[in-house]
């Protein structure tokens, strides 16, 4: 009876973790990652995040990478571009302090000019990333000691397909065919003295097709005002779920394995954003993001609750008319201000950031390397009981080369 007893209560305190979510961290990615769909990884090329932006306001003749698909239009050449960030971070509780690492590579772009003045792409595009855990106090019950510990990890992300044409001299058209994947894995194991144990795992798959429509208006060659919209799109997901012994390495070991087949609505996406020339020398550009999850019918991944998503950011540009042996110099310095979709604490979960950035365009407007540095606060110990520090440093690169096509000898 009294491991009967053991039994039903390790299984009962397991459904507890599932259902509380987050508990006193002991080693993690990040606090935020156990909260809903994790750490944001959607962004422009480097030379955006040095200006604080998400480039949606400004055509970049240089770099592929863009969050608007009309800003590609502009590009003369075949191109590739690649982002990478890497940085550490500071997870802060009361009483409690973790510090890690973190590097990831959000955003690559593929671009070639094609007859008819057009411009076709082809990406990868990061949109959520979390790796996160952490292990319970080791308790007893009934005079059953157990250990208690939660592991989540995956991403989500997107294959974007690309067109875009300048139409006249003063608008930029283009659109891409977004194929959505992704996985959210979730271990939680109970362990104990006796020969009570059990593992749960779930796994959610994502897989569906959305698109994303931008447009960039240039009235005057001073002002540049562009927007994208993305509609909201039901996603199938895959929800797995297994219940094991762990200590069971080959068959015998899985009480339960299940499958079951839905679909969750995303939300739809919203961005504007402008870029003002003061001169050769200077840009001044801001831009803004919003989507709402309030009609979001998928779990929650243990937030409190999920709603408006939003980001705010803006930033100046200036270059010099100093020319080197490599090509020209550009500085930046932006802010930029994000609200997370869901809450922690009771209260809003937001993040604050400062951007510095520089690039260097190569000689002959072959490409661009971009160098970034940004200070992040994320959360707040009296708002959300929690908050974050992060420095991270990003590197961008931009190849291009002309591209003709062949005849047929």
């Amino acid at each position: 009876m009294s491991r009967r007893r053991g039994i039903l209560a390790t299984i009962a305190l397991a459904g507890i973790v599932l259902v509380l979510g987050p508990a006193p961290a002991r080693a993690q990615e990040s606090v935020f990652s156990l909260q809903f769909l994790g750490m944001s990884q959607e962004t422009g090329d480097v030379r955006a995040r040095g200006l604080g932006v998400l480039g949606v306001g400004f055509p970049d003749a240089a770099s592929a990478i863009t969050l608007n698909p009309a800003g590609q239009a502009a590009l003369p050449r075949m191109t590739l571009s690649v982002m990478g960030l890497a940085g550490t971070r500071t997870s802060s509780q009361p009483g409690q302090s973790i510090h890690s690492g973190m590097s990831t590579f959000p955003h690559q772009r593929f671009a070639l000019p094609v007859p008819g003045q057009l411009v076709m792409t082809v990406g990868f595009v990061g949109l959520r990333n979390f790796a996160s855990g952490f292990q319970l106090d080791r308790r007893s019950i009934g005079g059953i000691a157990y250990q208690q510990d939660f592991a989540r990890s995956g991403t989500l992300y997107t294959i974007p397909l690309g067109l875009s044409r300048a139409v006249g001299s003063h608008v930029l058209l283009g659109a891409t065919l977004d194929f959505t994947l992704g996985t959210a894995d979730e271990a939680w194991r109970s362990t104990g003295d006796s020969l009570v144990a059990l593992r749960t795992r779930r796994r959610d798959t994502y897989s569906g097709q959305s698109a994303t429509l931008g447009v960039i208006v240039t009235p005057y060659r001073w002002l540049h005002v562009g927007a994208t919209a993305s509609p909201a799109v039901h996603l199938d997901r895959s929800e797995r779920t297994t219940v094991e012994d762990p200590r069971i390495t080959t068959g015998g070991g899985t009480h339960r394995d299940a499958t079951v087949l839905t679909q969750v609505q995303f939300p739809a996406t919203l961005r504007m954003g402008a870029a003002v020339a003061i001169g050769p020398r200077c840009m001044v550009t801001a831009d803004a993001m919003r989507r709402d999850w309030a009609s979001y019918d998928g779990r929650l991944y243990g937030a409190e609750s999920v709603g408006l998503e939003s980001r705010v950011g803006g930033g100046l540009e200036y270059r010099p008319t100093s020319i080197i042996w490599l090509g020209r110099m550009a500085y930046r310095v932006g802010v930029s201000r994000l609200t997370w979709p869901q809450r922690v604490g009771g209260n809003a979960l937001r993040e604050t950031a400062l951007h510095l950035g520089a690039g260097l365009d190569l000689r002959g407007g072959m490409g661009r390397l971009d160098l970034g540095f940004e200070y992040a606060r994320i959360g707040a110990i009296d708002r959300n009981g929690r908050e974050e520090t992060q420095y991270r440093f990003l590197l961008g690169f931009s190849g291009q080369e002309s591209w003709k096509r062949r005849r047929p000898s």
